[in-house]
Order: C-alpha cells, then sequence, then structure tokens
C-alpha cells in the first residue's frame, strides 16, 4: 500500500516507539489514532488530538474499527491480533511499495548476526563509489522518514529485522543474509515463525532480483532458496582483504565484508572501491568494540551479543586472549550447553554472570567442568570491579590491534559478551555497552 493511498483511510498506529513516530510525521491527512502498552506519553503533534490516543493495557481493544492499523515492529504477535490481521501492515511494506516507481533501488540486509555492520560496510563503499544513498531500517533511522529522498539512482540500504520482515508482502532488488539460527522466540514463539518472518526478504522477489547469502549457513540458504532471483552465495574465502587489513575482530567479519563486496558488485562498484571503503571502516559501537586499555585490561564491548553463537564467535574472534567474560541477561530459554562446552575449552580464567539467564548459563559451565572462576554481580558496576579485581594485570593480549588514539593495545582481556539480551536489566543493547563502557575507567 502507498503512502497516498492512506488518505481518507481511518489508520490506527500500533505501538508509539521511533517507527511510529516516524510513521505518523509521514502520513498525509486521514483519520488517524496511536495506540500504545505505554501510558506514560507526552506527544506534542498537531495529528493528534487527545480523542487519537489510546495509550495503557487496553490499547489493543476495538482495533476491529479501524480500515489499516500500521504496526511497529516492537509489538509481538498476539491473539488479539488475529482477528484483523488482514488489516495489518507496517511502515516498510509502506515504504517499499511507495517508492517502487521511483527508480530507487532498495538493498536490504538481514541476519540472525552481523546484519548491521554488513549494511554498514554496504552503504560505506557506496558512499565511497560516490552514489547517493541512505542507510535505515533496523539501525536507526525509520525507512519512512526518508521517503521524500526515493527518485532514480538513490540506493537505500536497509538493515531488516524479522519483526520489520513479518507483515511485508514486498521484498527489496537485492537481498543480503548474513545467517540464521535461533533467535527472538519470546517474541516469534517458535522457530518457524521466525524463520517465515525471515524468508520475506526473499519471498517477493522478481527474476530479475538478486540474493547475496552466506553459504555456509543452512538457514541463509533456506531464505536464499525462496527467491525466485538471481543467487549470489558467498563465504569468508570470498573477503577481497584479509581481517588484519581492517579495524575489525574477529573471521566472522570476513563473511560479513564478502557479503557486503557482492551486494556493491552488483551495483557495478570496482573492488578496488570497495576495499578502500573496507580499510578506513571503523566497526560499530557495542560489536566487538575495543575500549582501550584501562588497568592493566583491554576492554572489548560486544554487549550486541544476545544469543550462545555470538558470544562463541567474540570468543572465537579473539582467541586465547580473553581472561574474563561477563555473561547473562533476559532469560528466553536459549539452549547455553554449547557454549558452556566452548568455555571449558578456552583459556578464560573467570566468568562474571549477571541477568536472569546467570543460573542456566552456570549450570551449562559447571556440567562441561569448565576449569573457570565464576561470579555473581547484582549489575554491570559490580561485573566490571569484579574483573578488576580478578584480573592478574599480566600482558596476553598479544594480537595487535589499533586504539582509538592510533596506539597498540598490550594486555589480557575482559570480554562483555552476554549471550543475552539486556532487557532484564536495561533499556536495550547499546544501554548495557553504554554502563560497560562508563564503569571501565
Amino acid at each position: 500500500m502507498k503512502l497516498n493511498e492512506l488518505k481518507g483511510k481511518k489508520i490506527c498506529i500500533l505501538g508509539f516507539g521511533r517507527e511510529g513516530k516516524a510513521m505518523l510525521d509521514a502520513l498525509p491527512e486521514c483519520d488517524a489514532v496511536v495506540a500504545d502498552k505505554n501510558s506514560k506519553f507526552k506527544i506534542q503533534n498537531s495529528k493528534l488530538s487527545k480523542a487519537n490516543m489510546e495509550f495503557g493495557k487496553n490499547y489493543l481493544n476495538n482495533l476491529e474499527r479501524f480500515d489499516i492499523i500500521i504496526k511497529s515492529p516492537g509489538v509481538p504477535p498476539r491473539k488479539e491480533l488475529e482477528a484483523v490481521k488482514t488489516k495489518i501492515t507496517n511502515s516498510t511494506q509502506i515504504f517499499l511499495d511507495t517508492i517502487a516507481d521511483t527508480g530507487a533501488i532498495v538493498i536490504g540486509v538481514t541476519g540472525s548476526k552481523g546484519k548491521s555492520t554488513t549494511a554498514s560496510l554496504i552503504y560505506a563503499i557506496l558512499k565511497t563509489a560516490g552514489r547517493d544513498v541512505y542507510l535505515a531500517g533496523n539501525i536507526g533511522i525509520p525507512a519512512i522518514s526518508l521517503i521524500k529522498k526515493a527518485k532514480p539512482g538513490a540506493v537505500f540500504v536497509l538493515e531488516m529485522s524479522s519483526a520489520q520482515l513479518m507483515n511485508v508482502k514486498t521484498s527489496p532488488q537485492i537481498a543480503v543474509i548474513t545467517s540464521f539460527f535461533p533467535e527472538h522466540l519470546d517474541y516469534h514463539e517458535t522457530l518457524e515463525n521466525y524463520f517465515k518472518a525471515k524468508t520475506n526478504i526473499t519471498r517477493w522477489q522478481g527474476k530479475n532480483d538478486y540474493v547475496v547469502f552466506s553459504k555456509n549457513h543452512e538457514g541463509a540458504r533456506k531464505i536464499a532458496n525462496a527467491s525466485p532471483g538471481r543467487l549470489i552465495p558467498c563465504s569468508e574465502e570470498d573477503s577481497p582483504i584479509k581481517i588484519s587489513e581492517t579495524n575489525l575482530l574477529g573471521s566472522h567479519n570476513a563473511e560479513n565484508i564478502a557479503c557486503a563486496c557482492k551486494a556493491a558488485e552488483v551495483l557495478g562498484i570496482a573492488i578496488d572501491t570497495a576495499i578502500k571503503a573496507i580499510k578506513e571502516f571503523q566497526g560499530l559501537p557495542h560489536r566487538l568494540q575495543n575500549l582501550g586499555l584501562h588497568h592493566g585490561i583491554t576492554w572489548i564491548d560486544d554487549s550486541i551479543s544476545t544469543t550462545p553463537e555470538s558470544a562463541i564467535a567474540a570468543l572465537d574472534a579473539l582467541g586465547n586472549h580473553v581472561q574474563t567474560i561477563i555473561l547473562g541477561g533476559k532469560d528466553r530459554g536459549l539452549d547455553y550447553s554449547v557454549l558452556g562446552k566452548r568455555i571449558a575449552e578456552s583459556k578464560v580464567k573467570n566468568v562474571i554472570l549477571i541477568g536472569e539467564s546467570s543460573l542456566r548459563i552456570r549450570k551449562a559451565i559447571e556440567m562441561n567442568r569448565a576449569n573457570v572462576a565464576l561470579f555473581d554481580a547484582k549489575d554491570m558496576k559490580t561485573a566490571v570491579s569484579l574483573a578488576k579485581e580478578t584480573s592478574n594485570e599480566q600482558p596476553a593480549f598479544v594480537r595487535q590491534r589499533r586504539t582509538t588514539a592510533g596506539r597498540r593495545a598490550t594486555s589480557n582481556v575482559c570480554l562483555l559478551s552476554p549471550a543475552s539480551a539486556s532487557f532484564d536489566m536495561f533499556k536495550n543493547f547499546e544501554e548495557r555497552g553504554d554502563e560497560f563502557k562508563k564503569f571501565i575507567i
């Protein structure tokens, strides 16, 4: 549904977070109501009167009276929505439909992990090539807020979460799939639902569209195969540059680089331009971010880690230099047995546990008889204090990495890679990482 087709419709914007607010700003003149479970909103918007706001626990009542329900990704699937599911769309769908005839190109990037870095790499490469390019979606800027930028030659790189893809029936011309493993099951309830949502990035493509995907991930291959378009498999061997030549950590980033380069190649970007952009790319906050040397410790912020698989990837990226790891957060019922085994096989000496999932992570580590000291922390401040106290301050971080000051760090490593979601103790993973950074100084 295009934006101009909403005129005269009775509309409900369901969920008034970042995307809901951007959707309201983009709406043409229409009868719009905003509904959200948060009853503490203070709204100043000329399109809304008090009569157009329905906040609080009854926000899902009487939805059948609307012609269209624009659901924000923060609103999970609920049984109350089943009766009105044919009326539900989202701002991503409206964006894709509205710009379909403008000549703009959309590169959609999804994956259980790696999508933010890959989307940012694609953006950096296209920017270096001088293209008219915009980075939006789950990474921060709602796509709908950039709708006026759509014109021939414009490229929108969209990081697309499963929640954003869930109600979409239009796929981007170029889809990129970095990985797939169990994640967000508290939102989607089943792995099948999660997979189905992800598949919408390719399901509605045409035969002249493209899919770049990691061939080493079975789930990514399956999502790619849902497309009738042209399949472009890649792996870390396809990266045109060594990780040691970049500011990134971890072999998994070679796969992200490969996917980014293949996507840029579809648009005719020369490989030399891509390499230049990748060498200059600084990485993203909270994704194996080196916070520097403090108290004889190199502190690595990987707060984006919300699954056991991502914590394992972080340990793999840093080799045997991790002396202390901080784990734990929201307990979503994930299986931590493989992470427990990986820690038992590692050189980690101290495991500091926080949050709801700490009990099950502890059990997984103990079942694997890991030779580590286990500590419980009530909050991030305590966790960081424990990391300082348990450090032997012996140089161990042999692999030389550049800090923000251009210096080399040579110390043992404290890694924040929680393997759990953040929202038992924090608003999001960014806040968790910021708390970690605040207390290390």
